[in-house]
């Protein structure tokens, strides 16, 4: 049996927010001399949810990426090192309005470094080159996409040189991340101020800003900006007094579950300059917030703390404090660990004799198709994890068989404290039975097949190819609305595009496919009503002939939309 509460991230909340959490029992572990050196400044951790790696930035660093691109020329490799030194300290001179005469000192010389764990927790640390890097003020800001997208600070012409704002980075196949490209964000120019921030909603669907802003109420304030298209977001939002207070309000960071957001502030009653807050939104809206809730000591000092980032899953909150001098990079538990998968069992059946059948469980997305995980059953039970905040379907796999599918959505807002129980019904593929299918959609009055059911089709084209004895025949049928030839006409086309499709998308040799059109001939009912219309606009997949010993009779409805 399986379990889970909704709301439950607010209840998390209020234990989130009692005592035991801020108070003064809290260890804070400072991480190790690999990522935190002595005398350099450690700033800016993100985290990866598994907590394998950590992304962070070091400052005024003499290892630092020197690509200086300028009118689509690398000066690092054309100037002397003493006239390369020149002109980046008048670059940093300019970008910060004054005498910069130790660029590689400079708190604007700062690279993204990376930390992997391989035999200890974040163990092996390294310097990515470019694209990541170069000469320029470097910083990632936030993953998203499955971190497989990665946010970072500023923008990079291709001709060289740098303004100001945000930019995205993909990941390839290699493990490489791509050159990045500039975001846009509405109202928002190139003269910004230079202290910004950014956090990733919603899987890449909204960001949260730190700006000063002509809404914000003094200094940096939070707000929220909703993707127009691919690297676009429309207008910020101000997150209201719920959130924002008259002093600065930086760094932000949301919680895999949507709703949590850190930040730090220099608000009044604070230890020390800057400290970590916390506060959770309450609804589905982005200016309906619980009061912010300040981390107490050891958490928060008498110095600065900022840039928090929470990994959900160990439930350590990592941030920088410079409280040993140099800012550094530091952990502190803060909560119980939550899984960011849920784990789904069940029973692989036999429809018809409800026996257990071994067969593969395929678990893949619901937008792209692609495959996210299998588990291959030797005794009709299965059992895996699927990730939580995405749209996945799950279905089993066997020779001779067709298996019901299942859509499955866990919310990261949602806790499940059991294993999840699904079982997958597996129907005998024989004469006389069904291929069940979702809805087909034609575009009205055409053989045109919407985009929205081509998955479909790719579906039927994958238990033909696992099932090479069945040779179907694709029978169109509409309803009475018009004359007998034309809609005869209409329902063998519609056939035929069907075939076409299993042709030349799913490599189904014609010879199995045949078609015939019916037009009104052989309705379901008797056309009476719209309702009824529709479910004799139809197309029917049968079993011809049987090549070997797997035999279909298949009926699959598509209508129009």
């Amino acid at each position: 049996m399986s379990y889970f509460m909704k709301g439950w991230g607010l209840l998390f909340l209020l234990t989130f927010l009692g005592t035991n959490l801020f108070g003064q029992q809290k260890h804070v572990e400072q991480l190790h001399l690999d990522i935190n050196t002595k005398s350099y400044d450690e700033i800016a951790p993100i985290v990866s949810r598994n907590e394998q790696t950590m992304f962070f930035t070091r400052q005024g660093y003499p290892i630092y990426n020197k690509t200086l691109v300028e009118k689509s020329v690398d000066l690092s490799k054309t100037l002397s090192p003493d006239a390369y030194q020149k002109k980046l300290s008048e670059i940093f001179s300019s970008i910060s309005g004054n005498d910069i005469t130790n660029p590689a000192a400079s708190s604007y010389n700062q690279d993204i470094w990376v930390a992997k764990t391989k035999n200890t927790l974040l163990d092996q640390v390294s310097h990515p080159g470019a694209p990541l890097n170069n000469a320029f003020p470097n910083s990632l800001c936030a993953l998203y996409n499955n971190e497989q997208s990665a946010i970072v600070i500023n923008q990079f012409p291709e001709e060289g040189g740098i303004h100001p704002g945000f930019s995205v980075s993909h990941k390839n196949k290699s493990d490489n991340w791509s050159d990045p490209q500039p975001i846009t964000i509405q109202g928002i120019d190139k003269n910004i101020a230079p202290e910004v921030s950014l956090a990733v909603a919603e899987e890449g669907e909204a960001i949260i800003l730190s700006l000063d802003h002509k809404d914000a109420y003094g200094g940096n304030d939070l707000f929220v900006a909703f993707r127009t298209g691919e690297n676009t977001f429309g207008k910020p939002i101000h997150l209201g007094p719920a959130v924002n207070s008259q002093s600065h309000e930086k760094a932000p960071f949301l919680s895999s579950d949507g709703k949590t957001m850190f930040f730090s502030s220099n608000r009044q009653n604070v230890l020390g300059g800057y400290d970590l807050f916390m506060v959770y939104r309450l609804d589905d809206s982005w200016t309906n917030w619980t009061a912010p809730k300040r981390f107490l000591a050891p958490i928060n000092t008498a110095a600065n703390e900022g840039f928090p980032c929470f990994n959900r899953t160990s439930g350590y909150l990592y941030f920088s404090s410079d409280r040993n001098g140099s800012s550094d990079i530091f952990r502190v538990s803060i909560a119980p660990p939550i899984s960011e998968e849920v784990r789904v069992v069940g029973n692989i059946l036999d429809k018809s004799k409800r026996r257990k059948q071994d067969a593969t469980v395929l678990l893949r997305s619901k937008d792209s198709g692609i495959y996210q995980s299998t588990f291959v059953s030797t005794n009709g039970y299965y059992e895996i994890d699927v990730p939580m905040g995405k749209t996945f379907q799950i279905l089993a796999q066997k020779p001779g068989y067709q298996s019901n599918r299942k859509t499955l959505n866990f919310k990261k807002s949602d806790i499940y404290f059991k294993e999840f129980h699904i079982n997958l019904a597996l129907k005998p593929l024989e004469e006389g039975a069904t291929i069940d299918l979702n809805t087909i959609y034609f575009k009205r009055s055409t053989a045109i097949i919407l985009p929205e059911s081509l998955g479909e089709l790719d579906y039927l084209s994958e238990i033909l190819i696992q099932n090479k004895s069945l040779v179907i025949s694709i029978e169109g049928h509409t309803d009475n609305q018009g004359d007998n030839k034309s809609l005869k006409r209409l329902s063998l086309d519609r056939a035929e595009v069907i075939k076409k499709h299993l042709i030349t998308k799913g490599g189904i040799t014609k010879d199995r496919i045949q078609v015939e059109g019916f037009g009104s001939l052989q309705p379901l009912n008797d056309n009476s009503s719209e309702i009824l219309r529709q479910q004799n606009r139809r197309v029917e997949i049968k079993v011809v002939r049987i090549e070997a010993d797997t035999a279909t009779e298949t009926t699959t409805v598509l209508k129009d939309k």
